[in-house]
């Protein structure tokens, strides 16, 4: 079995002999089955679904004509050519996109057969109101691994290192104090592995540089609280990142649920809306400087993802699949193949999102089993919002 990642999606039609021309009455597009060559026939499983999801393109149902199948390939819709029976891709973007399967038998004929599948967008609700942050204000979120609660913090200067547990009602449950850290500028909170195998630890990105003077940035991690009381969390490591070519501002803390891997986006000050992928890959050093690598960038406020410049923050849903970044007025969704880096979601194009409300907005957090996401702004009292996945 041959396994693929596209951005596209799939798309049927029927098999035709392509070296000979149909007998008269029969459509060109119609199955063929003459003695002098084999008849293809592709299926594809499931044929409609949403992204990310896997494809089985099967050529299993071809027959031979006058002598035995030598070969089967697949065209896909960049061009490109695959060889095998069997197919596995996943597909990674919406719309209608043919895979064409030749057969070609011992004696050289040939015959074609066109597949096609549905990929769609997720889906989601408008927002709704699901509390009001009274008690204080947010600029990161992220699902913990206990439903009904989020992580949260401020990056309210003088407000200290903490991070808050937040119930998905907006109450907050507790405040833990990070004995020993710094928080020059943080910016995103995320969940994800770490060091110690089936951990859950938490992320805080000291990450913010609006001047962009910073020789280096952190990156704080300690494994997830059990309870919400609060108290103090002892022993946070710091893992410390460089730029490639000097210093960035970035609100956008990203880790891999299914490899550790970190990735930062850039918040573009030059309002060009040009933000830089930065990666570092697991495991991550807590004994000196990691230089992060650039891999690729994405740019916000113009086609294909207009609206505001600025990325504010990002998620990764619990199974890899789904990496949201947002902006102050739209979140945007990639699908992202699990058996690629974290970082290779953004070659898929976006799915858009209901537009947001939180004009100051940087939080955004994906629902733990994969019903929705949460949205919130700076400032005191603000609303959280609930978006949920139709």
């Amino acid at each position: 079995m041959i396994i693929l990642s596209l951005a596209l999606s799939l798309v049927a039609c029927s098999p035709k002999v392509i070296d000979s021309e149909p007998p008269d009455g029969v459509d060109s597009d119609s199955p063929s089955d003459t003695a002098a060559g084999p008849t293809a026939v592709a299926t594809a499983e499931p044929t409609v679904g949403v992204v990310p999801f896997e494809v089985v393109l099967s050529g299993l149902g071809s027959s031979a004509g006058g002598s035995a199948i030598e070969g089967y390939e697949w065209t896909l819709p960049d061009g490109a050519v695959v060889a095998g029976e069997t197919v596995t891709t996943t597909m990674l973007a919406e719309g209608d996109h043919s895979f064409s399967l030749t057969v070609v038998d011992q004696g050289g004929h040939s015959s074609e057969m066109t597949v096609e599948v549905l990929a769609s967008c997720p889906g989601f609700a408008e927002a709704t109101v699901a509390g009001a942050m009274g008690w204080g204000e947010v600029s990161g979120l992220a699902a913990a691994s206990t439903a009904g609660v989020l992580w949260g913090h401020s990056d309210a200067q003088g407000r200290g290192p903490e991070v808050f547990a937040i119930s998905t009602d907006a109450r907050l449950l507790g405040t833990f104090l990070l004995a020993g850290v710094s928080d020059v500028d943080w910016e995103d909170i995320a969940r994800g592995p770490g060091p110690e195998e089936g951990v859950s630890y938490l992320y805080v990105g000291d990450t913010g540089d609006n001047s962009e003077a910073r020789s280096s940035v952190t990156v704080y991690r300690f494994p997830e609280p059990l309870d919400f009381d609060g108290g103090a969390i002892m022993g946070a490591e710091a893992i410390t990142l460089t730029y490639p070519d000097g210093p960035r501002d970035a609100e956008t803390l990203l880790i891999d649920p299914l490899t550790g891997d970190l990735i930062l986006v850039e918040r573009d000050r030059d309002d060009r809306g040009e933000s830089g992928i930065f990666v570092a890959q697991a495991p991550l050093s807590t004994t000196g400087p990691t230089a992060l690598t650039q891999m690729g960038s994405l740019t916000f406020g113009t086609d294909p993802l207009p609206g505001d410049v600025d990325a504010t923050g990002g998620d990764v849903s619990p199974d890899g699949q789904i990496v949201a970044i947002r902006t102050h007025d739209r979140v945007w969704a990639f699908a992202r193949d699990p058996s690629l880096p974290l970082h290779t979601a953004f070659a898929s194009p976006a799915c858009g999102t209901p537009e947001v409300f939180d004009a100051k907005g940087e939080a955004i957090a994906l629902a733990w089993d994969g019903s929705g996401y949460y949205t919130a702004s700076e400032g005191v009292g603000e609303p959280l919002y609930w978006y949920g996945s139709q």
